[in-house]
């Protein structure tokens, strides 16, 4: 059964999709961050060693639009797949060869990779696209800096920056993971309630960007949303503000699918 759920989350045209998408708005980012580059290339050589580099190249592109419509990439892959299969009947062709409870351990678990993966893999070829096109150096050069590096204005784990960037980015693209499979459980929690698929792929979304715009207006930006994406977007992002975000989020996720599933097989 895991192996099934797996090819069709893996496998899909909306999998498929997220990851194109997650690419196109991360090229944007690193078109933004090159752009003045691209038209006036003798800039280059009045810059300080490593100005133009892969790691700020990355950090600055998941600035970007990537940012406002990062849980789509998350819910596209297989989020909704559980309402298809119980609205369309082959969830009761299922049951006749598996159990309920094996079947939405398959689906949880494949819609957690896919959403995790959906994130992920743009971030990580974006890293390894800039690495083959701008050096692989920092640029320490105090008031020069295109990204600033003090641990506390790139997230928790920001000390890495300075001592191993390729870390610190690795660290992103595992943070980007973990936000995307928390996002795809989040939206797999909706489909418990709606048998509408639309709803279930916006609602992730809609929270995301309602709480972000809720936490700017009282001022509590290091708790928004966006900033357990990408938390050198503000400063003194920590991992108190990365575990209750994403962790919390998580927790009750899971608990509304593992608590409520039973009751939604009465409607299959």
């Amino acid at each position: 059964m895991l192996r099934a759920e797996l090819y069709r989350a893996l496998r899909s045209r909306t999998f498929l999709l997220a990851l194109m998408i997650g690419v196109v708005a991360l090229a944007f980012g690193l078109y933004q961050y090159a752009s003045f580059l691209i038209t006036n290339p003798e800039y280059a050589s009045i810059n300080p060693p490593f100005f133009y580099n892969a790691y700020d190249a990355t950090i600055w592109a998941q600035r970007s639009i990537i940012g406002l419509i990062v849980p789509m990439l998350a819910v596209l892959p297989f989020t909704d797949s559980l309402v298809l299969d119980r609205t369309s009947g082959y969830l009761r062709s299922v049951l006749t060869r598996t159990s309920y409870k094996r079947y939405l351990g398959a689906k949880f678990t494949a819609c957690v990779l896919s959403g995790g993966l959906a994130v992920a893999v743009p971030l990580l070829l974006l890293f390894a696209y800039a690495s083959s096109v701008f050096p692989r150096g920092l640029n320490l050069v105090e008031g020069q800096q295109r990204i600033l590096s003090d641990p506390h204005t790139l997230g928790p784990f920001g000390a890495l920056y300075r001592t191993a960037p390729d870390l610190y980015i690795l660290a992103l693209v595992a943070l980007a993971f973990v936000f995307g499979a928390i996002y795809a459980t989040f939206g797999l929690s909706i489909s418990v309630f709606a048998n509408n698929r639309y709803v279930v792929l916006a609602t992730p979304w809609l929270v995301y960007f309602v709480v972000n715009f809720v936490v700017a207006i009282l001022g509590l930006e290091r708790w928004s949303p966006s900033a357990t994406y990408a938390p050198h977007w503000l400063n003194n992002v920590g991992w108190i503000h990365l575990a209750v975000g994403l962790g919390g989020l998580f927790l009750v996720s899971s608990l509304v699918f593992w608590t409520m599933s039973p009751k939604m097989k009465e409607r299959v």
